[in-house]
Formats: C-alpha cells, structure tokens, sequence
C-alpha cells in the first residue's frame, strides 16, 4: 500500500500508528455510490473510508470509536464534499485538428 501520511494517535486509550494510503482514481471510484444514496448518511462513507484506506497498527475496531477520535481519523482522509468534487462528470474536449471550426458556419 503506498502511503502518504503517517500519523500517532491514541484510539480506545492505545497509542497508534496510522498510515493513510494514498488515493488512486479507482479508490474514489468505488467509493462513488456510497455517496449517490440521496442522504446526509455518511456511515457508509466513512466505515469503507477507514477499512479501506487506513492501515492502524495495532488494529482499530472502528465500530467503538468515540466520535473525538473518529474526528481524528476523518482528518486523515477527503470528506465527502471532496469525493464528490472528483466524481463530477466533465464533457469531454473534443479532439483537435488541424481542419477548421464547423461552428463557423
């Protein structure tokens, strides 16, 4: 896993190394329809968020964390305002060419 930022936190009173990986087009990928469900819900967001992209050493049982040290770990990684501003579908250019414009006509 290639890694970006470390980090030592405390979670559940155990210090912790917490590595983030680095994020690659296909990560934002799969998180994609965890944030086209319509709600302010980020539960999902969050639980593949940290399972997938932090590495805790020693491991971390997410499902216990007080909402501080989930704060902590959110830090780590894009919200999902972030993810979204990657997600959002572009026109695509057209091709150049060496022809001319046919809008001027």
């Amino acid at each position: 896993m290639s890694q970006e930022k470390k980090n030592s936190l405390e979670i559940n009173g155990t210090p912790t190394q917490i590595s983030a990986k680095r994020l690659s087009f296909f990560d934002i990928q799969a998180a994609a329809p965890l944030l086209m469900e319509g709600t302010l819900d980020f539960t999902n967001y969050w639980r593949h968020a940290f399972t997938k992209w932090l590495d805790c050493e020693p491991v971390v049982n997410f499902d216990s964390l007080s909402p501080a040290e989930g704060n902590q770990l959110m830090g780590l990684l894009p919200a999902p305002a972030q993810v979204m501003d990657w997600l959002v579908f572009r026109e695509a250019k057209p091709a150049s060419s060496d022809t001319s414009s046919m809008g001027d006509q």
